[in-house]
C-alpha cells in the first residue's frame, strides 16, 4: 500500500519534473528499482517471452537508460526479475515525429529522446510486463505514480502489445487510441496531479 499522504510529497506542482532522482524514487516508493545492463537484458528476455512480435531490443533500452538516467526500472525477487516497466522523455522534435506518424518505437532514434535538464515536450512510455501478480501490480503503480506526481502536465504515447494490455492502456491507465493507428494511445497532459485517474494500491488515505 502507498499512502497518499507520502506520495503528495513527491507532487510537481508544474507537472513537468524530469528530475531523474525524483523519478527514481518515486518508482522507489512503489517497489522497483532502477535497472543495470544485466538487468535490462534479463528483463528483456521476460518481455520477450511474454510478448508476441516485434519489441526493443535490450541495446536499445539500455542506450536510453544510459542518456536518461530514470527510464527502465525493474522488479527483483528471489534473485530474478520478474518484473520490468520502461519510458523516456521527448525532446519537441521526438513529439512532432509522433504527430506526423514517422516515429519508430522499437527502433528509436536517439535524438529524439529527452536529455537531463533539458525541458521534456513529452513522453513515451514502452510499457511493462511481469512475471507474477505481485511484480505486475508494482510496475504498473510506478508507470502511474511516476506519472501523476511528477509528470501530470506532459502529454505522451504508449502502444498497447497484448489484449491485456490494451484494456489497462485504454481504462484506469486514461489512454486514448491514436486515429488510423489502433496500437498506439494517447495522453493529454492533465490540469492538476491525480485528475480523474483510477488509483490502484492506494490505502485508504489516498481515497
Amino acid at each position: 500500500m502507498i499512502d497518499m499522504a507520502v506520495l503528495s510529497k513527491f507532487v510537481d506542482p508544474t507537472g513537468q519534473c524530469a528530475n531523474p532522482r525524483m523519478i527514481n524514487a518515486v518508482a522507489a516508493l512503489c517497489g522497483v528499482t532502477l535497472a543495470s545492463d544485466s538487468e535490462i537484458e534479463e528483463g528483456q528476455r521476460l518481455a520477450a517471452e511474454r510478448i508476441a512480435g516485434p519489441i526493443v531490443s535490450a541495446a536499445m533500452l539500455q542506450a536510453v537508460q544510459h542518456i536518461t538516467g530514470c527510464s527502465v526500472h525493474i522488479v527483483r525477487e528471489a534473485g530474478k526479475v520478474t518484473g520490468l516497466t520502461a519510458f523516456f522523455l521527448l525532446r519537441p522534435d521526438g513529439m512532432q515525429a509522433f504527430a506526423a506518424g514517422r516515429f519508430d518505437t522499437v527502433n528509436v532514434d536517439l535524438d529524439y529522446v529527452w536529455r537531463p535538464r533539458e525541458i521534456p515536450a513529452g513522453g513515451y512510455a514502452w510499457g511493462f510486463v511481469a512475471s507474477n501478480d505481485r511484480a505486475a501490480g508494482r510496475v504498473v503503480k510506478a508507470s502511474l505514480m511516476v506519472r501523476e506526481t511528477l509528470l501530470w502536465g506532459l502529454s505522451g504515447y504508449t502502444r498497447a502489445a497484448t489484449d491485456d494490455g490494451a484494456r489497462l492502456i485504454f481504462g484506469s491507465l486514461g489512454f486514448a487510441s491514436v486515429p488510423n493507428d489502433p496500437t498506439l494511445a494517447y495522453y493529454a497532459a492533465r490540469g492538476a496531479p491525480f485528475e480523474g485517474v483510477i488509483l490502484p494500491g492506494l490505502s485508504q488515505a489516498a481515497a
